[in-house]
């Protein structure tokens, strides 16, 4: 039985959609997320680079938990350009052993981590309603 690498998943993750987000122009002047509220870029906290050259930053979302930080293309930060001048400083800062990179093998463990609990919420809740269900109508 074979296994799966997390971060060769992400890998591949992020090669083969590569045709559709290098012609993408779509802003990254924020993410909405689960509580509805629209969240800016903070910061770029990693870097892929894919197979064919193309290059991936992970994004920091402020007010948001680092592990929904989420990967994007390069062409999204046209309006954001102090971003990636940050992440080159830090970059270079990280070069010099100044500063630790993410652990990007062990950031996507927890992030697949996280979503399998969520899903299992989601089950288990699901599995909670359809047996209330039942139970009010067997009483009734």
């Amino acid at each position: 039985m074979a296994t799966t690498n997390p971060l060769q998943n992400a890998a591949n993750y992020l090669d083969d959609d590569i045709e559709e987000y290098s012609d993408d122009a779509e802003s990254l002047a924020s993410i909405e997320t689960d509580d509805g509220e629209e969240h800016l870029p903070e910061k770029i906290i990693a870097e892929w680079q894919g197979r064919h050259g193309f290059i991936w930053y992970l994004v920091k979302w402020q007010d948001c938990p680092i592990l929904r930080s989420s990967w994007e293309s390069d062409t999204s930060f046209d309006n954001f350009s102090k971003l990636l001048e940050d992440w080159e400083v830090e970059k270079k800062k990280q070069d010099r052993g100044e500063s630790k990179p993410l652990d990007i093998a062990a950031f996507n463990k927890a992030v697949l981590e996280i979503e399998a609990a969520e899903r299992q919420r989601r089950i288990l809740r699901r599995l909670k309603r359809k047996i209330k269900r039942v139970i009010s109508i067997v009483t009734a």
